[in-house]
């Protein structure tokens, strides 16, 4: 099998963790093959340099549940006392057990709240199971793994070895005739995960065994590793961190684990294995074969020049509008929200739940557009909306009102067949000096006679404030239009045009602004904006709390002294008012 240029080593050897069983329509294929192959790697010649300026700084720790592991094994394995962990991750800020990189003040006390959490709900179950006349099950410390035998010849994928691997906290019983798996969740307990994830997980459980993680690109023994003595029984759980909910996600035996692998999991993993094509987007952060991809775009100095000292990188990263929004707001919600992933589970305000279902409505509507698009729809009835949808009345009839206003701005009227109509489209862009993958998702992409037309639709309580610049009051407009310069958007970019179509439900209150993204002063304008905000986060390092009206609605206030504070001391807001009304993808 072929690779693309830019890629050296070995691709006999095919690794896969049980995620990569999940369908992402969004992954890139050519990413998989090559991700799922850890001897190959890019070519160190082909590799970005980027000179450091300064010395390396402290950074944080950036994998979520690093701490609460590191926290795990001393309780399941050291046989510490709870009370004796959780002082020892106060005092140490979770520097312990090999971890080298302290924790942001939130991430300890968020690690402090889940072990606890994991700790009640392990003890539950464990009572529960023996109440049920089922055997303990004991932690086992290294992980799992189930690999095949080095062949002489590669097979039809090219490859000559497997592995598979899974993670999560594993134990099993004196006998080993049953194995439980416990797989944490940032938010609630999942109540199921995909079918071939399931499959995956299950096969790693019952035919893995223990062994020592390899240093990085170090080859495998040629051995198999597969248990002689699969357990009878396979149980796999998933543990919420945020609320200490627990599901069970399987309980299978044997037979089962065998037939769901060969039906579910194997597929997924071939598909991993032996994709091809391109599609960039997320996936281009970690891929090995960024610097050849021929269908990446390229935006070199997207806002201009750094301005003063290049930032220090220690791995490539993406950047996008809402990364943008939520660190200029404050730098710890960023950290823990859009990099480490933790959720309090605070329900969103009403706007923003308004605001999705009108986004949800308009994007299955622009999926199959009428030759003149929402025009011809009838007036907006509760028949509409989404089935299941969590909006109270008044907030229902607010959102038709909304889909009413609408028909009158609907982009779609009159377009002609041959036209391309692409809702939430992913557009992607690669910053080569800094190594940064720059991500943005338009509410609608269209071309409409050569030109391409980049929807954004906001909903709103409040008219639009005049004294506040677009490009200022909403990023990913600025982005646009720097997007559109460099022409990463499609051919003949720079003849396009950026619209905001700002819903209210008071009739005739809806406003659409285009913008040129062609105009010297727009680019100079959104270049000054996206430099505001872009180099301060590619600075920065600690992540400090920057307190204001955006704690009302913050996905981390529990665990945020200085924003809990904050809150308790400043008078409510209207729930209408508290965020973004149509809140813009993750």
């Amino acid at each position: 099998m072929g690779y693309l240029p830019g890629i050296t080593g070995e691709s006999w050897l095919v690794k896969v963790s049980t995620t990569h069983a999940r369908s992402d329509p969004r992954a890139c294929p050519s990413h998989l093959r090559t991700a799922v192959r850890p001897l190959l790697g890019a070519d160190p010649v082909e590799a970005p340099f980027f000179p450091l300026t300064g010395e390396r700084p402290q950074l944080l720790e950036d994998f979520g549940a690093g701490p609460l592991f590191a926290a795990l094994d001393l309780w399941e394995h050291a046989r510490w006392q709870p009370g004796r962990v959780v002082e020892e991750l106060r005092q140490t800020t979770g520097v312990f057990r090999g971890r080298s990189a302290p924790a942001h003040p939130s991430l300890v006390t968020w690690t402090i709240q889940a072990f606890e959490r994991y700790v009640a709900a392990r003890t539950r179950e464990q009572r529960a199971a023996q109440s049920a006349g089922l055997p303990p099950t004991v932690p086992v410390r290294l992980d799992w793994t189930a690999r095949t035998a080095l062949q002489e010849h590669p097979d039809g994928r090219g490859a000559r070895q497997y592995e598979h691997k899974t993670w999560g906290r594993q134990y099993a019983s004196a006998d080993g005739a049953m194995r439980d798996l416990w797989i944490p969740s940032f938010g609630r307990a999942k109540p199921d995960r995909p079918a071939a994830e399931n499959a995956a997980i299950a096969y790693v459980v019952a035919q893995g065994l223990p062994t020592r993680r390899r240093a990085r690109g170090a080859r495998p023994p040629q051995t198999s590793l597969m248990n002689p003595t699969p357990p009878g029984r396979v149980r796999v759980f998933d543990f919420g961190c945020a609320d200490g909910s627990v599901t069970s996600l399987l309980d299978w035996g044997p037979d089962t684990v065998r037939e769901r692998f060969q039906r579910d999991a194997a597929p997924a993993f071939v598909a991993a294995a032996t994709g091809t094509g391109v599609s960039p987007g997320a996936s281009c952060v970690d891929c090995k074969i960024i610097r050849h991809c021929a269908e990446l775009p390229r935006a070199p100095l997207l806002w201009g020049p750094f301005r003063g000292a290049a930032p220090f990188r220690a791995r490539r990263r993406s950047i996008s509008a809402w990364d943008l929004r939520v660190h200029g707001d404050c730098p710890a919600q960023y950290h823990l929200v859009r990099q480490l992933h933790l959720n309090d589970l605070t329900p969103e305000n009403a706007g923003a739940r308004r605001g999705r279902v009108v986004d949800a409505v308009l994007n299955a509507r622009h999926e199959r557009p009428l030759p003149g698009g929402c025009r011809e729809l009838p007036r907006a009835h509760e028949g509409m909306l989404p089935s299941g949808h969590s909006l109270e009345e008044p907030l229902a009839l607010s959102a038709l009102r909304m889909l009413d206003e609408h028909r009158a701005l609907c982009p779609l009227d009159g377009l002609t067949q041959d036209e391309k109509v692409l809702p939430q489209h992913q557009v992607t862009a690669y910053i080569p000096e800094l190594d940064v993958v720059v991500l943005a998702v338009p509410d609608l992409l269209h071309t409409r006679r050569g030109r391409w037309i980049w929807r954004e639709t906001k909903t709103a309580a409040a008219p639009l404030w005049e004294g506040r610049p677009l490009l200022r009051a909403f990023p990913q407009l600025a982005l646009a239009v720097l997007l559109f310069d460099k022409e990463a958007v499609g051919e003949g970019a720079r003849r396009g045009r950026i619209e905001l179509e700002h819903l209210r439900e008071g009739a005739g209150e809806s406003r659409l602004e285009a913008i040129d993204p062609s105009r010297p002063a727009t680019v100079a304008e959104a270049r000054e904006v996206i430099a505001d905000l872009a180099e301060p986060l590619l600075r920065e390092t600690s992540y400090e709390p920057s307190t204001g009206r955006h704690c009302r609605t913050c996905q981390v206030r529990t665990w945020c002294a200085p924003g809990t504070a904050y809150i308790s001391g400043s008078p409510p807001a209207s729930d209408l008012d508290a965020g973004p009304g149509s809140v813009e993808p993750a």
